[in-house]
């Protein structure tokens, strides 16, 4: 993959490949700044909950704004509406179960970064 097809945004009607790819991709990312980072070994359970609910959330918010974008577009068409708002609620249902189940191991990553930070700061006024 070259560096332009890194960057190129990825269409809503992109292959399920293409997609998992690139969902794999952008929470690799995340996972492996935080260890960069130096999160230690003890959060990799929390870290990989938020992997999962990154990839997750970022291919929803692409299928609701597909999802807008065809009601918007379409005729007048009732039964095409209601199938976009019914993918459109099973997309919402997606991402608020992820939400809902990534609260802790994500609020645990965050006190730990704010102690962190905490720290460091505390280090620089000694």
């Amino acid at each position: 993959m070259s560096n332009s097809d890194k960057t190129k945004p990825l269409s809503p009607l992109a292959s399920e490949p293409e997609n998992a790819r690139r969902k794999s991709t952008i929470a690799h990312k995340v996972v492996s700044k935080l260890k960069e980072m130096g999160l230690p070994e003890d959060f990799d359970k929390d870290l990989a909950v938020l992997s999962t609910t990154i990839g997750d959330l970022w291919d929803s918010q692409k299928q609701i704004s597909a999802l807008l974008e065809s009601i918007l577009e379409s005729s007048n068409d009732w039964n095409k509406t209601g199938d976009n708002l019914v993918d459109l609620i099973s997309s919402l249902d997606h991402m608020n179960w992820h939400i809902e189940n990534s609260n802790l191991s994500i609020n645990k990553l965050a006190e730990f970064a704010y102690i962190q930070s905490s720290d460091i700061k505390s280090k620089d006024t000694e």
